[in-house]
Order: structure tokens, then sequence, then C-alpha cells
């Protein structure tokens, strides 16, 4: 079955048009075209570096960096940028000023994707900014790009990461907070990088974001009794995740949608948080 056929089933639970489903389903298409693309370029990834890094208590990323050229992000931000443009009239012309910059020579790709591997995020808007197109509109083209490239690294190392001792909520190949998180079938909880895909056992009722693990500063939200869907909140950082509970699940679901499928999730955090 196809991403949007498995999708169908939880089609309700997704707080989206059919328009921007579609957007939504044809960026995840074309980042599994660039993964398979990506993968021949992780002959340039140091993987003894990678998983140095990881048994020291470093993410993965922090050995190895941006990888790619500027021409293959360069390609891929372009693969990225035509469903956005075509099927989100609103974001049209910000897109196409990102692209006509980069064809103008008056942005290159890479120093921002290093920017913002290394958090540096003020750095990769100022360049934005001299380069006179949108930050958030830059950062989102290029972090869609890179994504597929760190789940292509993410899967080329990690059967041989130490991930026992990780006790972490940052991924521990890219390095991100994760935001999202499941409980399997046999009721083990674990957290789900948005950005790579990584996946690592994490205590259950432990904020990922601060560490904050006393009960009663941890709450859990459930979006009614018959979903698998609840938010974890942190009353000592106020951050939130997203919690698919797999045991209440009927269909199966592929994790790689987990975050769509969870949309519902962050409208009912900002009703809570605000």
């Amino acid at each position: 079955m196809s991403l949007r056929e498995k999708i169908g089933a939880v089609r309700q639970d997704i707080p989206v048009d059919d328009a921007t489903l579609n957007v939504f389903l044809e960026l995840i298409e074309i980042q599994v075209r660039l993964k398979g693309a990506y993968s021949s370029t992780l002959q340039r990834v140091d993987a003894d570096a990678a998983r140095s890094a990881v048994a020291s208590g470093r993410p993965a990323a922090s050995a190895v960096g941006i990888w790619l050229t500027e021409e293959e992000i360069d390609e891929g931000v372009r693969a990225i940028a035509k469903p956005l443009s075509e099927g989100l009239p609103s974001e049209t012309e910000r897109v196409q000023e990102v692209l006509e910059a980069v064809g103008e020579g008056k942005l290159k790709l890479k120093p921002v994707a290093e920017m913002m591997l290394k958090g540096d995020l003020e750095s990769a808007e100022k360049v934005a900014e001299e380069a006179g197109v949108d930050p958030a509109a830059l950062s989102s083209l290029v972090a869609w790009a890179l994504q597929p490239a760190f789940a292509a690294l993410s899967e080329s190392v990690y059967a041989s990461l130490e991930l026992g001792g990780w006790s972490s909520g940052r991924c521990p190949v890219c390095g991100s907070y994760a935001a999202l998180g499941y409980i399997d079938r046999g009721g083990k909880f674990h957290l789900k990088c948005q950005f790579c895909g990584t996946e690592w056992s994490y205590p259950s009722g432990k904020c990922p974001f601060c560490g904050n693990d006393e009960p009663q500063l941890v709450s859990l939200v459930e979006l009614s009794e018959d979903k698998p869907l609840s938010l974890g909140v942190c009353h000592v950082c106020g951050s939130y995740w997203k919690i698919v509970d797999e045991r209440k699940t009927e269909a199966e679901v592929p994790r790689d949608l987990y975050d769509l499928w969870t949309l519902v999730l962050d409208a009912v955090a900002k009703r809570l948080l605000r």
C-alpha cells in the first residue's frame, strides 16, 4: 500500500484540508526519493567518527557535519519547492524568491545548512535578510531538503550505534530535540526524531527537553478515550511532546506519518499553553 492509502484510516484525525494534505504527502514522497539518492553520498561520511561521537554522548552529526555539496542541496531544495509553490499559493512568492536568489548567486545554501545544523539560526536569518529572502521560507526549504540526507545517515549507522546509554531527549544522530514519541505494543516508550526518523528508548513521563521527571510536574493529556493520541506537557520548561499509543491502534500507520497524524495535538497544545 502507498502512503496515501495507509493514511486513509486516520484521515479524519488530521486537521488540514485535502489540498494541504496532498502537498504534505507529495513532500514526503519526494523526501523518500531524495533519501535513496543521498544514500550514495554516505561514502563521504566517516562512520567510525559518527559512532565514536554517539559513544561519547554527542550526536553523530557533530562529527559528520553537512556532507552534501552545494549542488546536491540546491537540487533537493528545488525538488521540495515545486509542490510548495504549486500546492500552497500563499507560499509561492516566498519560495520563488529563494530560488531566484540562489540562481542569481546571491545565496549559497550549504553555509545556511551548516548554520542550521549547529543551531545558529540567528546567522541563518541574517544571511536570508542580506539576500532579500524570507528567513522562514529559506530555513524550511533547506530543512526539508536535509531531512532525507540525515534519514539516510540514520539508516546507515543506526544498527551499529550503542544507544543503551543514550539518555538524552536529543536525537543521537542529528541532535534535534524530539517532540514526538510512541508506546509500542509491548508498552515500552520511545522517542522518534521528527527530522531524521531515528528512534530510541526513553523513560515514559520524562520531559525530552529539560529532563524533568517529577510525576507532579508532568501531565498527560489524552485526545479522547478512544483515540491513541495524547500530549505530554512539562510544567517546568513549558514544552510539550506528542505521543501515539500503538496498543490502541487498529490500522497499521507507518511511523513516518506519525508527525502528520498528530498535527491535531499541536493545535491542542497551543490552546493549553497560550
